[in-house]
């Protein structure tokens, strides 16, 4: 029996011989879409270097115009030749006395098929378009600030309102309380609580009234809230009689809603 040299042979579970074995591995992608996108990737491969050997006849006009802009002109060329002979030296400012341009006009390529004044006007159109838009922004901003204003002026009316009926039911409980029969003025005691009219005082009352009718709520709380204070030391915010008008002035923080 012929034994074989242990050192030539190759262990089965080695990874020399794995690395000569074809990989077989399933994949997540079928063969067929494989090869679809493998053919895609190398056919945009095969474009982009035709392109740059290839390029199209834009990008050439373009590259030999930046080409010929960017380099000054020589000897070569007629003209230069001609303005030599006149005595033009390179760098020097054309003109009699030497202060002309320096370099040539430069040339602005129009590029598009647009016209020649359809950029002024497009770019009058945008200017007149965003004016417009700015006005009407403005003018927005202008009709939430007055309805935010009132808003506000609603609710503050509300509030005076809210205020003078309070103050008008706390008048007519002091007043009773310190033997008043009738108030000073109609609009100091809620309308359900007025006392009945005399007929001899009626013409006298239906002025009076008239005026006191003329009075705005604000104005109205104003007298109210002076007449408690100057009388009673009562203050509705703080809903608290005070002993005096010292005390008054010294712990009620103000004669308005918004000072409390």
């Amino acid at each position: 029996m012929i034994k074989g040299n242990s050192s030539d042979e190759e262990d089965y579970m080695s990874d020399a011989l794995l690395a000569k074995c074809d990989d077989q591995r399933p994949g997540l992608v079928p063969e067929r879409i494989a090869k679809l996108y493998k053919k895609e990737v190398q056919q945009k491969a095969l474009n982009i270097h035709y392109r740059q050997q290839n390029p199209s006849t834009k990008v050439v006009e373009t590259e030999q115009r930046n080409l010929g802009l960017n380099n000054a002109l020589t000897s070569a060329n007629k003209g230069f030749r001609l303005l030599e002979k006149m005595g033009y030296k390179p760098g020097m400012a054309i003109g009699k006395a030497g202060n002309g341009k320096l370099e040539p006009v430069p040339i602005e390529i129009k590029s598009d098929r647009v016209g020649l004044g359809e950029k002024t006007e497009r770019k009058r159109k945008e200017s007149e378009q965003k004016a417009m838009r700015a006005a009407m922004a403005q003018k927005r901003r202008k009709h939430e600030s007055e309805w935010r204003q009132n808003v506000r002026a609603r609710f503050a009316d509300r509030e005076t309102e809210k205020d003078l009926a309070q103050s008008q039911k706390v008048c007519e409980q002091l007043d009773s309380e310190n033997g008043v029969t009738s108030p000073v003025r109609l609009f100091f005691w809620p309308t359900l609580l007025l006392p009945e009219k005399e007929e001899d005082a009626e013409e006298s009352e239906e002025e009076v009234c008239i005026e006191d009718q003329a009075l705005c709520p604000s104005k109205k709380l104003e007298l109210l809230t002076e007449y408690l204070r100057t009388t009673y030391f009562y203050c509705i915010w703080c809903g608290t009689t005070f002993e005096d008008e010292n005390d008054l002035r010294t712990n009620c923080p103000g004669d308005t809603q918004d000072a409390h």
